[in-house]
Parts: structure tokens; C-alpha cells; sequence
């Protein structure tokens, strides 16, 4: 079995512009502020979550609503 990061379609959903286009759709449809988080696992480098949820040390960019 590959290693789960090899594929070329992983690397594109774990990257951090995916993780921007998916923040600002939902600061779109929610019209809340939103931020990318980095996280600790190799399998989900970068979360999205609400702006106010967000811990401080781990905000990698945020959209702005």
C-alpha cells in the first residue's frame, strides 16, 4: 500500500490554498468570519474552522466576512 501523502489528489486537498478556497466558501455561505488552523496530523495539515474558535497560535490565514 502508498503511503496515504503520495497521491497527487491528497496533496491537493491537504494544501493550504484548498484550505483557503474552503474557508472563504464558508465565510461566504455563513457570512461569519472563518480560519485555517494548522494542525498536528499529517493526514489533515490545515482545518477550517469559525474565526472565534480558533486558537490564536495556530491561525495560518482567515477570511474576513
Amino acid at each position: 500500500m502508498s503511503e496515504p501523502l503520495s497521491s497527487e489528489k491528497r496533496k491537493r486537498l491537504c494544501s493550504i490554498e484548498h484550505a483557503n478556497r474552503v474557508a472563504t466558501q464558508v465565510a461566504e455561505r455563513t457570512s461569519t468570519d472563518t480560519a485555517v488552523v494548522s494542525t498536528d496530523n499529517p493526514l489533515q495539515p490545515y482545518r477550517v474552522v469559525l474565526a472565534r474558535n480558533a486558537p490564536t497560535r495556530r491561525i495560518v490565514s482567515r477570511v474576513l466576512s
